[in-house]
């Protein structure tokens, strides 16, 4: 079973949806909670459109060139079927001739130009719609774009598709019938559609294997064949007549030998997107037209998807007549229609049609409303109709959105005024990130500066403290002891001063292992309440330590002053500093003893002085 044609790698898109924009039977869809454009293959005709428009290459149809080897290494007889339109993609190749021994070159067994099945197929619809003419109008069957549209789109219009199978198969049942049952078939053309005919026939009509121009250039390249090395060759017969014009549309009209003149002719050729209005057109006017359509959906041939990027094709049609004009120069008319006779009326010519129609699911009233609403709400719910989004009118696009083919991101104008909200948004964030970038820079400078202060103070107060001669400690709200000296060491002791080898100056240890309980809660107090001073005498190791605990900072740091009333250093300070105390603490009661008698005696004055007046 044939992959599927039209390939999309979503590593290459760039979801410009420029595809479905091109795509003419809107085959390329996006589902919700995707971005990505998804090939619907029940919809899609093959016609190539997309591959040209996708400017990253992010879409591709399916290499058969490793299918093609494979046949030519297989003990088969393999024919190499061209189609006519290789003299417009070859510009390259001064001759045909050499073209076709190039051909040969890859390891085919047979070279034939498919004109030979043009002039069949030709012969037989100037029978159908000519000689044999009963009122009833038609379309050709030879373009597989076309037939694929008419089976996936206009199903109503199978029994007005000509009865024919295409030039490339009829050739292929001709050539078998010449060759032999078991002879191989790859078709060499620039159509991309014609690989799905690979699926489509059996028996005589198969066509085994389908390349493209493209391909045929790769095959060319990769077992170093080129002209210069190459002789003349001749394409094996039956050869082909007028029908070598076929790929300029009006080619095929040429083949069928009937009147083309504009006022007796009774068929239309139309190529392009134009086939598709022709369709149209044929289906709703019928009675109106009565005539019938010769339908390309390339423009010619020529232009095919198969053929090089960015080919001329004016350059290319002219390129074409030229080919026909020498190759027909010497033509045997009497040996063509020889075979003419010979194969024209084969059972296996005729075709049958099917409906391929797939129905997609129909939104209600409400639920295209809602989706129109979300592409029109940032434009005012105004229904702009640009079609940039590849649907005439937005609501189409909203349509497609109900039905899940769609997403709100395709309307061209709601994502430009939304790019420019986001635009503003991002300008306003960047300017605002530049403010907020800068303040950082301060803040952080100013952090540099108070850390490298802080360090600073550190380093003094730690140079401070453990010059000092009385013992001094400081911890934290855990009781773990932050700085010390050597004086708090000395008072606890010689275990202590083996720790302190260990840890030195303790920082880290725990104080509720190294002090008397009694003063770890009183600790305790100074830390969690507003008092900031608390001094008392307490005993450690047998010795009368005056200790004062002072706040630092309330529940966080506290600090103590231990000073060893024993040391001779410590003792004549303590004296006096205590002997201080008792003074000020008497002076203190003297003066209120003062005050109390001073406010007595002026009492007594007074009640003194009212009696001598009184008296008086």
């Amino acid at each position: 079973m044939l992959d599927n044609v039209i390939q999309l790698d979503r590593s290459k898109c760039k979801v410009c949806y420029s595809c479905i924009r091109a795509c003419p039977v809107k085959a390329i869809h996006v589902r919700k909670n995707s971005v990505y454009p998804y090939i619907e293959e029940s919809r899609c005709i093959l016609c190539g459109t997309c591959i040209g428009t996708c400017a990253y290459n992010a879409i591709s149809y399916l290499d058969s060139t490793k299918e093609c080897k494979q046949l030519l290494n297989s003990e088969e007889k393999v024919i190499a079927l061209c189609a006519p339109s290789i003299a417009g993609e070859f510009d390259d190749i001064t001759d045909y001739r050499k073209f076709v021994k190039m051909i040969r070159l890859i390891g085919f067994s047979y070279v034939n130009e498919m004109a030979f099945g043009v002039d069949v197929i030709a012969g037989k619809f100037k029978q159908l719609t000519h000689d044999e003419f009963n009122g009833k109008y038609y379309l050709t069957s030879c373009c597989p774009a076309i037939v694929s549209l008419i089976e996936k789109h206009y199903p109503q219009l199978l029994g007005n598709l000509a009865p024919y199978v295409s030039p490339a198969v009829a050739s292929a049942i001709i050539l078998r019938k010449m060759f032999g049952e078991n002879l191989k078939v790859v078709h060499i053309t620039p159509c991309v559609a014609a690989k799905k005919e690979v699926n489509r026939h059996t028996g005589l009509g198969k066509i085994d294997c389908v390349i493209t121009f493209r391909e045929l250039r790769q095959l060319f390249a990769e077992y170093k064949i080129s002209e210069t090395f190459s002789e003349y060759s001749d394409f094996d017969e039956p050869l082909g007549y007028k029908g070598s014009m076929y790929p300029i549309s009006e080619g095929f009209m040429e083949a069928t030998g009937m009147d083309t003149s504009l006022l007796k002719e009774n068929t239309i050729t139309a190529e392009g997107r134009s086939s598709i209005a022709a369709v149209e057109q044929f289906l709703a006017y019928d009675k109106m037209m009565k005539q019938n359509c010769n339908l390309f959906f390339c423009e010619g041939c020529i232009m095919g998807p198969g053929t090089s990027e960015h080919g001329k094709k004016y350059v290319r049609h002219a390129l074409v007549k030229d080919y026909i004009s020498r190759r027909l120069s010497n033509f045997n008319i009497e040996k063509w229609q020889q075979y003419i006779e010979k194969h024209f009326n084969y059972k296996e010519l005729e075709m049958r049609f099917f409906d391929k129609k797939y129905e997609l699911p129909s939104p209600s009233e409400y639920e295209t409303k809602i989706a129109l609403n979300v592409i029109t709400e940032r434009n005012n719910n105004k229904e702009v109709n640009c079609g940039a989004c590849g649907f005439n009118t937005c609501r189409g696009l909203a349509r497609a959105i109900a039905q899940n083919i769609a997403i709100p991101e395709m309307c061209v104008t709601n994502s430009q005024l939304s790019n420019v909200e986001t635009s503003h948004a991002v300008k306003k964030s960047i300017e605002e990130l530049a403010l907020v970038k800068n303040e950082l820079k301060i803040t952080r400078t100013a952090l540099e500066e108070t850390k490298e202060l802080l360090f600073a103070k550190n380093e003094a107060v730690t140079i401070f403290v453990r010059g000092l001669k009385s013992g001094i400690v400081f911890c934290d709200e855990n009781l773990k002891i932050v700085e010390s000296n050597i004086g708090f060491i000395e008072i606890l002791g010689d275990d202590v001063k083996e720790i302190h080898e260990v840890i030195p100056y303790l920082i880290g240890a725990d104080l509720k292992t190294l002090l008397p309980p009694t003063l770890i809660s009183q600790i305790q107090f100074i830390l969690n309440h507003d008092e900031t001073q608390l001094t008392r005498d307490v005993e450690i190791e047998d010795r009368l330590i005056n200790v004062t605990i002072f706040q630092l900072t309330a529940k966080k740091l506290v600090g103590a002053v231990f000073r060893n009333l024993h040391s001779k250093e410590e003792r004549p300070e303590e004296i006096i500093h205590r002997v201080s105390e008792v003074i000020e603490e008497n002076l203190r009661q003297v003066q209120q003893i003062g005050f109390i008698l001073g406010e007595g005696a002026a009492k007594t004055e007074k009640m003194l002085n009212s009696i001598i007046k009184s008296y008086k």
